[in-house]
């Protein structure tokens, strides 16, 4: 239906004149077809008539079955291209000042200035006119319609003669109606060629009804030249209208007049005009119907005028002939009820030498009378104030109040009369003070004023003051005037803390408001502490109370608390909690899996209670992790790579002051773009919390310093003994080595990897135990070195040094030693033993 309507309101709009005839029949039910057959449908013109249109189409559409197949349907969006629904559009103007909360004269205002930012008017008017045109060809006619060469009719004949036949007007104005002969109808409206059609029948045939409609309107050549958007030579159909042609050319130009359109025909004008008759008044009297060979001459504009401020309709206008400042304003729509009409101003231009403003005198009466009969210029601007922004003959109430906000101010108006009683304050309110600003003139500058409420609303004089217009006044809550007093509660409740304190409150207030006391909570004895004032002196006073009693409501325990009391619920003693007493055994011991410990209880006692070691278990690759180490590790962690980060981004700032050379510049903006890279990877780590211990067998652990106090969340791991040992960094082939003892030292495993590469720090290599230790080259010297695995003494340094099953060789990538970069390599340095520290290894970062 809403896409129905949308069509028949487009018709309507184009149809260029009304019909004579109108849709009111002979009191017979007449369809849309029998009216169209007939002849006597005609574009509707009032609101009734469309309301039946629209209720014969809905009929229509629920009798039909396909109503896809409906003739006129298909024929009216053919030519009609259905717009999608539109965005919604920003609040107007209007909108927006009844949308805007008003304020007073204490609150800060901005100044609103007459905004320049309006159009030409009328001209949006034929922004998508070029849509409409092809809906020309499809649109209904009345029986005044003029035949002319190029109309096709359609003549229906039924009863002693069958038939339909569409003929077209030639170019002699003639049709040719078969059996019949030719009829000439050029110029006769279509009521006189019916008649003249049926005469002509009449000669041949008797018994017959007829009906003659038109099947398709002809079309005519206009030419629209001037100032027009795309001026040319247009076929349009031949009900168009000066407008319709307008907008098939996309309307005037904005440097074209809408004022004095001419219309020429035959070498004269026939027509002259204004279409602000049609945008101001909707009169659309002079909007010819254009012939075959019109010209349509859009002139350049005249002269405009620009309406500014708080009228109703803020444009640039054009000007037909002398006008009156009050004519431009009522052009405008007229000034708002919220235009200040005390003060008006004219911007014009003078001889084209200077502009100036002129303020416009206004004596008393109505606006027509008060204004002067200035007459308009070309490039005038009219300028209408807005109202002062800020709220007059109002008095502000705002704070712990019901209702806040602005009230009337009446001469003599006192504070009970704003505030009659309690009752229009919210619970708590401080009646000691009510909190008064106040503009004082003449330079209207802040007081502050205080009364005491509660004597006001007692009637006391000197409290109720009287208001003046503008005034604030200001209620406080209690708690923004007093310190709010409070207790509190520590040691063994759900929620320790600090609480509101109240009036009456108990310990067992307190210790419900807290959850309730915890499964490990001593009931047998607490101490609430209280502060004593005793002249300028506060004294510390302790008071032991049994917890049960009082959470059980006897009034010797049960004690009245006062403000900052503090109680303290103790907890028994050697408690550890269920859920801090597990730990896991993973790997080769005989029953791994979740076991709980007792407090102080050790590592080989959990152990001996998992079943021992297995036959298999590697204890030199045991690793055992803790929590809170890792929090630890992964604290120190992020404080070295941020301290890292932070020296490279120095280093950088100062590159271009302290390198030597364009080539030496690159390579340490290079270097230290991969440090930067390796410490981003770091700052992505997660610390493993691992805790070096050397397993033994458990009778030789127990006398061991290894053999630790457990926590809650250790987690200890024993795996099978590897078989291979690992080279990784700058060697030729990073590689996994299976473990035999002759082939086991650092050259051997080096000569297997193939050697190491030209980036290689051999400096720096070192090698990362099984057990989580570090052994470096550093740390080497030539000297005797014992191999656990291999039960052997071996003779020599670091080359020399026996790999032993799970170890892995590390060598390092190398960075250029230029002497600024030694800095970055203690940086680089400190990461890496940070990184191996948290249990993680970064390959190239040293």
């Amino acid at each position: 239906m809403m896409r129905f309507l949308t069509i028949v309101m487009l018709l309507a709009l184009c149809a260029g004149t009304a019909s004579a005839a109108t849709l009111a029949g002979s009191g017979e039910a007449r369809t849309l077809d029998d009216r169209r057959a007939s002849g006597s449908y005609s574009s509707p013109d009032s609101d009734a008539e469309l309301q039946k249109l629209l209720l014969e189409k809905k009929n229509r559409e629920l009798s039909s079955s396909s109503p896809e197949d409906d003739p006129l349907l298909r024929r009216v969006e053919g030519t009609i291209r259905v717009q999608p629904p539109q965005a919604p559009q920003p609040p107007s103007a209007l909108e927006l000042s009844f949308a805007r909360k008003g304020i007073t004269l204490q609150d800060s205002q901005q100044l609103e200035s007459v905004s320049r930012n309006f159009k030409q008017f009328g001209y949006d008017f034929f922004k998508n006119s070029t849509q409409l045109q092809a809906v020309m060809g499809a649109l209904p006619v009345g029986d005044d319609y003029q035949v002319g060469p190029g109309d096709r009719l359609m003549l229906s004949v039924w009863g002693s003669m069958d038939g339909r036949f569409e003929v077209q007007v030639d170019r002699n104005g003639e049709v040719s109606i078969p059996k019949a002969g030719n009829v000439y109808v050029w110029g006769m409206s279509l009521a006189s060629a019916r008649e003249a059609i049926n005469r002509t029948l009449g000669r041949y045939f008797k018994n017959y009804q007829m009906t003659l409609t038109l099947a398709r309107l002809r079309t005519i050549q206009v030419f629209v030249v001037g100032e027009v958007e795309t001026p040319g030579s247009y076929q349009v159909s031949s009900l168009a209208t000066v407008v319709n042609a307008l907008g098939a050319a996309g309307g005037p130009a904005k440097n074209g007049t809408l004022r004095s359109i001419r219309v020429n025909r035959d070498g004269k004008t026939v027509a002259d005009v204004d279409l602000y008759d049609l945008f101001l008044t909707g009169d659309r009297s002079k909007d010819l119907r254009l012939q075959n060979g019109d010209t349509i001459f859009v002139p350049v504009i005249g002269p405009v005028v620009a309406v500014a401020g708080e009228v109703r309709r803020p444009a640039i206008y054009e000007m037909n002939g002398p006008m009156t400042l009050f004519q431009a304003l009522k052009m405008a729509g007229g000034v708002t009820a919220s235009g200040y009409t005390g003060r008006m101003q004219l911007e014009r231009l003078v001889e084209n030498r200077a502009r100036i403003v002129q303020d416009i005198p206004i004596d008393s009466g109505n606006l027509e009378d008060k204004l002067p009969k200035i007459v308009m210029q070309d490039r005038d601007m009219i300028k209408v104030s807005p109202v002062q922004a800020a709220t007059r003959q109002i008095v502000s109430l705002k704070g712990n109040v019901l209702r806040p906000g602005e009230f009337e101010f009446r001469s003599g108006m006192r504070l009970k009369d704003l505030i009659p009683s309690t009752d229009a304050l919210l619970p708590e309110s401080y009646l000691e003070v009510a909190e008064i600003t106040r503009l004082m003139p003449p330079d209207y500058r802040r007081e502050l004023l205080t009364v005491n409420l509660r004597r006001a609303l007692a009637g006391v004089e000197q409290d109720n003051i009287v208001l003046q217009e503008q005034d604030t006044v200001k209620i406080f809550s209690r708690w923004e005037m007093v310190e709010k007093p409070r207790v509190s509660i520590n040691g063994a409740v759900v929620k320790p803390g600090t609480f509101d304190y109240k009036q009456g409150m108990t310990v067992r207030d307190l210790v419900t408001a807290a959850g309730s006391p915890r499964r490990n909570a001593y009931f047998e004895e607490a101490e609430l502490s209280r502060i004593i004032i005793s002249g300028d002196k506060a004294e510390s006073k302790r008071l032991q109370l049994n917890l049960g009693k009082a959470m059980a409501g006897d009034a010797q325990h049960n004690l009245p608390l006062q403000a900052d009391d503090v109680l303290i619920v103790r907890g028994v003693t050697e408690w550890f909690d269920a859920s801090n007493k597990l730990i896991t055994l993973d790997g080769e011991v005989r029953f791994p899996g979740i076991y709980s410990i007792a407090r102080g209880e050790k590592l080989s006692s959990v152990i001996a209670r998992a079943g021992g070691y297995t036959d298999k278990a590697y204890l030199r690759g045991a690793k055992f992790l803790r929590q809170s180490v890792r929090q630890d590790q992964q604290k120190r962690l992020e404080e070295v790579a941020a301290k890292a980060e932070k020296e490279v981004l120095q280093k950088q700032a100062a590159l271009s002051s302290v390198a030597t050379s364009k080539d030496e510049l690159e390579a340490t903006k290079a270097s230290l773009d991969a440090v930067m890279k390796g410490i981003q990877r770091m700052k992505g780590l997660k610390a493993e919390g691992r805790v070096v211990i050397k397993l033994k067998p458990l009778e030789e652990f127990r006398k061991s310093d290894y053999d630790l106090t457990l926590e809650a969340g250790d987690y200890l791991s024993i795996p099978v003994r590897p078989s291979v040992i690992n080279v990784m960094g700058q060697v030729f082939n990073p590689v996994s080595l299976v473990y035999l003892p002759e082939n086991s030292d650092v050259d051997s495993c080096l000569r297997l990897a193939g050697g190491v590469t030209n980036e290689a720090e051999i400096s720096e290599m070192y090698i990362l135990k099984t057990d989580g230790t570090v052994f470096s080259r550093q740390q080497s010297s030539f000297g005797l070195h014992w191999s656990d695995e291999s039960r052997r003494w071996n003779i020599g340094s670091f080359s020399s040094h026996m790999l032993e099953p799970g170890d892995a060789l590390v060598v390092p990538q190398k960075i250029e030693r230029i002497a600024w970069l030694r800095e970055i390599k203690d940086i680089t340095t400190i990461i890496s033993q940070v990184a191996l520290t948290a249990g993680t290894v970064l390959l190239g970062l040293r």
